[in-house]
């Protein structure tokens, strides 16, 4: 019995294994994209409160509540990331950065002045570009 597929089948066979990769490597970004949304949401959150609330106990406590999403956000990624790859990765680490600096700078730009639409800004940015830290995820 011969179990050589013919040409036709060989290509059938390619096709099919190639929509499933490209299946699971978009399967695989959505808890990136979640958790990119989730980083933007408590630190936007944040964000807007140091820059309404002028009293700065209220604002950490506000702060810090925008924070307390990230703990679960990271666990549900962690639990659900299926497999790691240098480009997911890169996009973590830089969305990071991004609002690791887009954080500070709201933060240090309203401590000198009260008045300074910075920390509105930054929040507005953080929204902004989660949607296009999200399609490079899903692009992978």
């Amino acid at each position: 019995m011969d179990t050589t597929p013919t040409p036709d089948q060989a290509a059938d066979l390619l096709a099919q294994v190639e929509a499933n990769e490209r299946h699971s490597r978009t399967g695989d970004a959505w808890p990136l994209v979640t958790l990119l949304f989730v980083l933007s949401a408590g630190l936007s959150v944040g964000l807007v409160a140091i820059g309404v609330i002028d009293d700065a106990p209220t604002q950490l406590i506000v702060f810090f509540a925008g924070l307390a999403w990230l703990g679960p956000a990271l666990v549900v990624y962690l639990v659900k990331a299926l497999s790691w790859s240098r480009r997911s990765g890169i996009v973590l680490f830089t969305w990071l950065g991004l609002i690791l600096l887009g954080t500070l700078a709201g933060i240090i730009a309203d401590s000198y002045a009260t008045t300074t639409p910075v920390p509105y800004v930054a929040a507005g940015l953080l929204w902004f570009a989660a949607p296009v830290f999200s399609f490079l995820a899903l692009r992978r």
